[in-house]
């Protein structure tokens, strides 16, 4: 039973959570870029880093999940 998780797997996770985060704290400026920049311009930056963001997130989740209960991490 492999109860390990890869350094690479945990640095996406937390790059995944900080970029979560940005993208959270910055939900009250979207208005102001899309005035700025274009509501079809910011709406795909803003869902290509969420997107990206989530991905590393739940990649990371379901790697401790998986070496929590002991599975193989293929």
């Amino acid at each position: 039973m492999d109860r390990s998780v890869s350094v690479w797997t945990m640095l996406l996770f937390i790059a995944g959570c900080a970029i979560l985060v940005v993208a959270a704290w910055n939900l009250p400026n979207l208005a102001r870029w899309g005035d700025d920049y274009g509501n079809v311009l910011v709406f795909l930056a803003f869902f290509m880093m969420m997107s990206i963001g989530g991905r590393w997130f739940w990649t990371g989740i379901d790697a401790i999940w998986n070496a929590v209960r002991g599975r193989n991490n293929a």
